[in-house]
């Protein structure tokens, strides 16, 4: 009898040992198959660089692989001191570094200014940082930007570069900025400094608030200071310059606080915008996020939710599976998985360190979006922007990901580097993106479509020079339409392409119409049909396209209803939500001029069922105001706070690189940055000087280069514009203004030696100024005043067929130069207002 226990105890230990010796082979040759590492995602490890001067560290830097694209670095500023010198600080993590390569330059590195090495590098102990005193050679002029690159060396294979822009710092009043900023900051959290805050606030009347993540200078007493929540700080503030001029500074602050009521911790983002006086510091305006970090202890078992806390809900996405039981969301540069049968939550990819307060967390230029997740709860995702952490610690760019939940493992599918910006990727991703079954992966960056084969590691470029609505999006985003024709009044044909079987459809029409994508209602495309002889031009400048006819379009391609209305037009067509909604138009008695009636209409489509999928809510509470809740379907009952587990990398040896370079054409992109951040980009400098006139902001181009700014002087003239040409009609009058144009660069061009049928206005003032043309119709007559302030005259458009020149203006008056009269005239700002705007806003101007 002990014998066969014996025996039987042998065999099941053989049994155990020969499926532990298998099941080990296995997951050992699956691995070495693949030739992959499975670990946790490494910490961030790249040295920060820092900026002090005057006793002040800022303007924290992340260390780059290679050479960048300077709009990484377009809202980044150091300041050298009075004698022309900065301190770097470098936190080395433990590297030992011993020099710093510079490099200082325009806006190209090859036109170099200075470069050197600086070898002696202090060391301090207590801090954990290296610093060296770089004191320039060059001239650092006033009310000039140059750019900065440093270098170290980590070891024989490996050199990290960091960048900023460079300003004179002598009178910019940095100190007494950054003690009134600290002051308020630190108010914040003593309500016993209340009154020492609110002078400088200017709260709103009558306004009800429910929100403590995004408050501004309008907003109330009692939001500024966090509601009823008892915050503290976990560390001192961060800061970053992020604009300055003569006229003011913008601040950036950035910390980590936490709660006392609950564990949670929040990222706080501060801007300030001030103007200094001797008298008196100005609080231009105040603007603050504060968005909470997912903690998985908060559930709310009452209503069956997890908590997701202070947030802002647009910057949160997620889908849900498995008929709601699965889900997976980002928010906060992490993206999280839930299962709701194993009750456990696990946290998928990260680029937040362990150690929330550290230094690399500072960097909040990158983002992540789920593409796909199945029933299983395998999620396909893309993490973008500066890669702060892992075997792709430095680079800048899109990585592919894929979870596999069976395994608990996210894989590197692949890679592509990009030189964009963070805020022009985060633009074009939220825009479009799609992964279709076959393993195709399709964006649209900078204006190039491309198709990336994550199976063949190849990509393919679909189309080039796409600019703002020339490419839209069905509601999953697995059927495109693109208007290759980016004139409005030139397009005759759309194309309908279906990403998953691959199928294209064009749409055309005959000479005498005119074609042009309305959008998707759900799966549907739809768009207009009108006649080119009812095109014009808007006051605005943007041109009135009335839609004769509306075409529906399934997925398919096929024509499957058209909309329209007898004797009328539709002036406007746009969709938002499941709604088309139109403005009615219609001609004039003398059957000329079509102009809208006011009237709308409506197609709606049937809203999606959602009774089986997450859902994202808000829900009040005395305290913290409005938080965010990710909800399920009634049948889910979220009773016990869910496990936590950590998903693991596999990186693999081939890991694939795809370098995709700003392809676009030659297609210009203007940005516009208010308050320290990027907050849009267009292809229209009329449309994002509009959009940065409302934000009190600025715009720069592809190039760097300043086009316009919000803030300029009261008074200004454009040296040497005194004399008028006359000329005998007004036929004549673009001739006259090209040739006083001409004049004041230096040029003697009588206006009889001028052709104005050789070329259209905005052609025709580059040859006769020497200067690239900036169009700036659709701009208002008080925006195009920023280029007169600059020195340059503006022509425009004074009657339908009268020009002028604008050429100084003071706080109520403008001045012009009108060639038919033969006067320098000056009027009341509001009656040029109106004649311009009559005349349809259309301007054209330069710089120097």
């Amino acid at each position: 009898m002990k014998k066969n226990i014996m025996i039987i105890g042998i065999q099941l230990l053989l049994a155990v040992v020969m499926f532990v010796i298998s099941f080990t082979i296995f997951n050992y040759m699956d691995l070495k198959k693949k030739g992959e590492a499975v670990a946790e995602l490494s910490n961030p490890s790249y040295p920060v660089m820092e900026i002090g001067t005057d006793g002040i560290n800022y303007d924290l830097m992340m260390g780059y692989r290679s050479d960048i694209n300077l709009a990484l670095v377009r809202n980044q500023i150091a300041l050298t001191d009075t004698t022309g010198t900065i301190q770097l600080r470098l936190h080395h993590y433990d590297y030992d570094i011993t020099a710093i390569h510079y490099t200082l330059f325009r806006r190209d590195p090859e036109d170099l200014l200075e470069k050197g090495t600086l070898n002696k590098l202090e060391v301090d102990t207590s801090n954990n940082v290296r610093t060296a005193d770089l004191s320039f050679k060059t001239e650092i002029k006033d009310n000039e930007y140059y750019y900065l690159k440093l270098g170290i060396r980590l070891d024989s294979n490996t050199q990290v570069y960091y960048y900023t822009k460079l300003m004179n710092g002598s009178g910019s009043h940095f100190p007494e900025y950054l003690d009134f900023a600290k002051n308020f900051h630190d108010n914040l959290f003593d309500e016993g400094t209340i009154d020492s805050n609110a002078i400088y606030l200017e709260p709103s009347e009558n306004v009800r608030e429910s929100t403590i993540e995004n408050v501004d200078i309008h907003s109330s007493l009692s939001a500024v200071y966090f509601g009823s929540a008892k915050m503290q700080q976990q560390e001192e503030p961060r800061i970053s310059i992020r604009e300055l001029n003569d006229t003011y500074i913008v601040l950036q602050m950035n910390t980590i606080v936490s709660s006392e009521e609950i564990k949670q911790e929040y990222d706080l983002t501060e801007y300030y915008k001030m103007r200094y006086t001797p008298s008196r510091m100005y609080l231009l305006d105040y603007e603050r996020t504060m968005d909470a970090y997912y903690n998985e202890e908060l559930i709310d078992s009452g209503k069956s939710m997890i908590s997701l806390g202070v947030q802002d809900r647009n910057a949160v996405s997620f889908i849900s599976a498995d008929e709601g039981k699965k889900a997976c969301f980002s928010e906060q540069g992490q993206l999280w998985y839930y299962d709701y049968q194993k009750s456990n939550v696990t946290n998928v990819y990260s680029f937040v360190p362990e150690l929330k307060t550290d230094l690399h967390n500072d960097n909040h230029c990158h983002g992540i979006k789920a593409l796909t997740m199945d029933d299983r709860g395998n999620i396909v995702y893309i993490a973008y922007g500066y890669i702060n952490r892992g075997h792709r610690e430095g680079q800048n760019g899109l990585l592919i990901m894929r979870y596999d939940a069976r395994r608990n493992t996210s894989e590197e599918m692949t890679f592509l580097e990009t030189p964009m910006s963070y805020e022009e990727m985060k633009e074009d991703v939220k825009k479009f993106t799609y992964l279709n079954k076959e393993n195709k992966f399709y964006c649209c960056l900078g204006g190039t479509l491309y198709e990336i084969d994550l199976k063949e590691k190849t990509f393919n470029v679909m189309r080039e020079g796409l600019e703002d609505d020339m490419l839209t999006a069905s509601e999953s985003q697995s059927i495109i339409a693109i208007q290759p024709e980016k004139d409005l009044m030139k397009s005759r044909e759309l194309e309908l392409i279906n990403l998953e079987t691959g199928t294209r459809k064009t749409f055309s029409c005959d000479t005498s119409k005119l074609l042009c994508a309305v959008g998707f209602l759900t799966e549907d495309f739809i768009y207009g049909e009108a006649e080119e002889e009812n095109l014009g031009i808007r006051n605005d400048g943007t041109i009135l396209f009335p839609i004769s006819v509306l075409r529906f379009v399934n997925k398919d391609g096929k024509e499957v209803k058209t909309y329209k209305k007898s004797n009328r037009y539709f002036v406007d067509a746009h969709i938002e939500g499941n709604v088309l909604q139109m403005t009615i138009g219609k001609k004039k008695k003398n059957g000329s001029a079509i102009r809208s009636t006011g009237q709308k209409d409506y197609i709606r489509y049937k809203d999606k069922d959602v009774k089986d999928q997450a859902f994202l809510t808000y829900e009040y509470s005395g305290t913290y105001w409005n938080q965010l809740y990710l909800g399920f379907p009634d049948y889910i009952y979220i009773q016990v706070k869910p496990d936590l587990q950590v998903a693991r990398i596999t990186t693999r040896e081939d890991s694939p690189l795809m370098i995709l370079k700003e392809l676009g054409g030659n297609t210009m992109r203007y940005y516009v940055y208010a308050s320290g951040e990027e907050t849009g980009s267009c292809h229209s400098l009329a449309k994002a000087i509009s959009i940065a006139s409302e934000k009190r902001g600025h715009v720069v181009d592809s190039n760097e280069t300043i086009l316009w700014e919000c803030a300029f002087a009261s008074y200004r003239k454009v040296a040497g514009m005194n004399n008028v040409e006359k000329v005998s009609s007004d036929r004549k009058s673009l001739a006259g203004c090209l040739s006083m144009i001409a004049a004041v660069n230096g040029k003697s061009i009588p206006p009889r030696k001028i052709d104005t049928n050789a070329g259209n206005p905005a052609s025709l003032l580059e040859k006769y100024s020497g200067h690239k043309t900036l169009n700036l119709t659709g701009c208002t007559t008080d925006e195009i005043l920023y280029y007169v302030s600059k020195g340059s005259p503006v022509l425009a458009k004074y009657s339908e067929k009268r020009f002028v020149v604008v050429m100084s203006y003071n706080s109520t008056n403008i001045r012009y130069l009108d060639p038919v009269t033969g006067l320098s005239t000056s009027v009341f700002r509001d009656e040029l207002r109106k004649k311009f705007a009559k005349a349809g806003n259309v301007f054209y101007s330069y710089l120097e």
